[in-house]
C-alpha cells in the first residue's frame, strides 16, 4: 500500500499487516499505543515512555543516532522519525533500504491531531483514529476558554529556551485563556533575552524542566535572581518536565486541563 507522505513529497511502500514497528518519535509512540497498536512496536527511541508500557520496550536510539545493528537484525516493517533533529538519521535509514514514514513537528494543536489522522491511515487502524480525533476534539472544546491572561514559558534545554507563535503550546495557551507574551515572534523556539521578558512582564511565568526535583526548583530559583527575574517568583508555576513539550494525544488530553486550572484559578 503506498501513502503519501508530505515531508518527503512522495509516496511510502508500506507493508499490510505491520508486524514490526519501530518507533522514534514519542509523540508517535504514544499514539501507535492509543490506536491498540503496543503490542506492534519492537523498539523505541529513548524519550518514549508515554504511556507506562512503552518504557519497557528495547531503546535503540535518540534524535540523532539509532542502534543499526538492532535494525538489521529485526528488520523492522516501519520506522516512524520525526523531523527536525532527525532529519539527517531519516535520510540515512531511507538509504539503507528502511522503510521510513517521517512526521511533521506539530506547530499547532490542530497539527497533533491531523498527525493522529495521518498515522492512523499509515498502520490502518482508520476508525480507531477517527475515535481517538474525536475525543481530542471534544477534549479542547471542553477547555476552551477566551481570556487575555499574559504567560511566558520557558523549557530548559541546556539553557532558557521560550516559544514563538509557530508551536503547539503557544496555540494552546491562546485556546485556554491565555497569551503567550512572545506571540509575535515567527521562530517556533528561541532564546529570549531577559530584558525582553522584564519588558513584556507576563502574569505567569511557566517553567519546564527535564525533570522536577526539589534541587532542580531551588537551582532555578536562584537562577531567576541571578538573571533579574524575581519579581516573578510569585507568579511561577513549575510543570512535572517533559509535559508541554510533550506533542503526542496527552498533550491535548493532560496538558491543556492543566493549563487552563492555571488561568482559571480563584486567584486570578
Amino acid at each position: 500500500m503506498k501513502i503519501y507522505n508530505p515531508v518527503l513529497d512522495d509516496y511510502v511502500e508500506i507493508k499490510r499487516p505491520l508486524k514490526k514497528i519501530v518507533s522514534l518519535d514519542p509523540a508517535t509512540t504514544e499514539t501507535l499505543f492509543f490506536l491498540g497498536l503496543g503490542d506492534k512496536i519492537i523498539a523505541t527511541d529513548a524519550f518514549s515512555y508515554r504511556p507506562e508500557e512503552a518504557r519497557k520496550l528495547p531503546k535503540i536510539g535518540s534524535y540523532t543516532h539509532v542502534n543499526l545493528d538492532f535494525l538489521e537484525e529485526n528488520r523492522p516493517d516501519l520506522i516512524f522519525s520525526t523531523m527536525g533533529a532527525q532529519k539527517d538519521l531519516t535520510k540515512k535509514l531511507i538509504n539503507l533500504g528502511f522503510t521510513v514514514y517521517p512526521m511533521q513537528v506539530a506547530t499547532s494543536v490542530s497539527k497533533i491531531i491531523d498527525n493522529v489522522i495521518i498515522i492512523a491511515e499509515v498502520v490502518d487502524r482508520k476508525n480507531e483514529g477517527r475515535e481517538l480525533v474525536n475525543m481530542l476534539r471534544k477534549k479542547i472544546a471542553e477547555n476552551y476558554n477566551p481570556g487575555n491572561i499574559k504567560v511566558y514559558v520557558e523549557f530548559d534545554l541546556g539553557g532558557p529556551i521560550t516559544i514563538g507563535f509557530p508551536s503547539h503550546v503557544s496555540d494552546a495557551i491562546s485556546i485556554v485563556g491565555g497569551k503567550n507574551i512572545f506571540d509575535d515572534k515567527d521562530e517556533a523556539y528561541f532564546t529570549p533575552e531577559d530584558k525582553e521578558i522584564l519588558n513584556r512582564n507576563p502574569d505567569l511565568f511557566i517553567y519546564e524542566p527535564k525533570r522536577l526535583t526539589a534541587y532542580e526548583k531551588e537551582r532555578f530559583l536562584k537562577k531567576m535572581e541571578e538573571r533579574g527575574l524575581q519579581q516573578f517568583r510569585a507568579r511561577l508555576v513549575f510543570t512535572k518536565g517533559d509535559y508541554l513539550a510533550h506533542m503526542g494525544p496527552s498533550f491535548i488530553l493532560d496538558s491543556i486541563p492543566w493549563l487552563r486550572s492555571l488561568f482559571t484559578s480563584p486567584n486570578r
